[in-house]
């Protein structure tokens, strides 16, 4: 493999113009990685209870039967494992580490092991606009010296996820943030500590109808139909947040 593989990977990922075109980009990773499987898999933060999820993979055809019938998304312990951590997970630690007759280790028999898919690597991504993006390689083979060759390739691929999360947010995740003005993000921050109307407008300097003015304005933007919607939402893009604690001088 060129040492240079990572700069052709970001300038085709760049040139990216298309979602569909990012799964013609992880099968050509897997041609550098000679890793034969992989899937990308991006969590949009559409809703708080039922968010879109997309997909490119090419894993044997049942897989994603086997995976959603068997409640991959509660139940995968490789995905669950991507949660807690940045670093790389490495497929034969995490099913060596399931308990016996649990229901993980019931759907590491029925979806993993059913279909071959023995080894693997994944890499989990969080972004700032709430989104979770996992990046998957992986083989039948369940040799020791494939397991050392996919320890050798994590970091790239961690770095080929980072570059192709940051993709697909560009072309899948709206930013309506860009759209949220000052004042009514300062709304949104009064409204999130309990605030009522009147009282914002007390600590802004501004009447009470000027702030619902600016929280209904907020709410068009973040496509919500109340304040507690648009509070939540706002949170989950990272337009409101905690400020930076002030440290007290003497």
């Amino acid at each position: 493999m060129k040492s240079d593989w990572f700069a052709g990977l970001q300038r085709e990922i760049a040139a990216v113009g298309d979602v569909d075109q990012l799964g013609a980009v992880c099968e050509r990773l897997c041609e550098h990685l000679k890793v034969p499987y992989y899937c990308f898999a991006m969590r949009l933060p559409t809703s708080f209870v039922d968010p879109a999820l997309v997909v490119f993979d090419n894993y044997p055809e049942p897989f994603r039967d086997l995976y959603v019938e068997l409640e991959g998304l509660n139940m995968d312990p490789v995905l669950l494992g991507t949660y807690e951590q940045s670093a790389p997970v490495y497929w034969d630690e995490v099913f060596a580490a399931v308990s016996p007759g649990s229901d993980q280790a019931r759907f590491v028999e029925g979806a993993v092991r059913a279909l071959g898919l023995l080894s693997g690597v994944s890499c989990g991504y969080r972004g700032a606009r709430g989104q979770f993006a996992v990046l998957s390689v992986a083989s039948r083979d369940d040799s020791a010296g494939l397991r050392r060759y996919l320890r050798a390739v994590a970091p790239r691929v961690m770095l080929a996820g980072a570059c192709l999360h940051d993709s697909a947010t560009r072309l899948l995740v709206e930013d309506p943030a860009q759209a949220v003005t000052p004042r009514e993000r300062e709304c949104l921050l009064w409204c999130a500590e309990g605030k009522t109307a009147r009282e914002t407008g007390e600590l802004l300097s501004i009447t009470e109808r000027t702030v619902t003015f600016h929280l209904r304005n907020a709410s068009a933007k973040l496509r919500v139909n109340s304040r507690q919607q648009a509070v939540a939402r706002a949170v989950s893009l990272g337009i409101i947040e905690p400020r930076p604690v002030t440290v007290p001088t003497n």
